[in-house]
């Protein structure tokens, strides 16, 4: 263990820890406090500007090539991605109104 619950809390931010019950896993398992660093976590992220948070979060993506797909004039589209680390996949349709389906 050897860095201060505030330094994993900057880490979390940064992607370094992992997504939900990964992140869960990985601090419990070198030792951190997983309700107290959230609680951290979660203070900060609220004095955060919502531009900065958002910053931050397309930041995350495009290091992790999440970023949204826009395709506009076709009828088909085909994305070969590898879904197995995700808990949960939200896929948002927009054909004139926003559909959300959760898979």
């Amino acid at each position: 263990m050897g860095k201060t619950n505030q330094e994993i809390a900057k880490e979390i931010f940064q992607g370094r820890w992992g997504e939900n019950l990964e992140r869960k896993r990985r601090l419990e398992a070198a030792g951190y406090d997983y309700d107290k660093i959230m609680t951290i976590v979660n203070a900060i992220a609220a004095e955060l500007p919502i531009d900065e948070i958002l910053r931050r979060a397309e930041e995350y993506d495009r290091e992790h090539g999440l970023l949204p797909v826009e395709i506009s004039g076709t009828e088909t589209l085909e994305i070969d991605v590898d879904l197995s680390k995700y808990n949960s996949i939200k896929l948002n349709f927009v054909t004139g109104e926003r559909v959300t389906t959760d898979v």
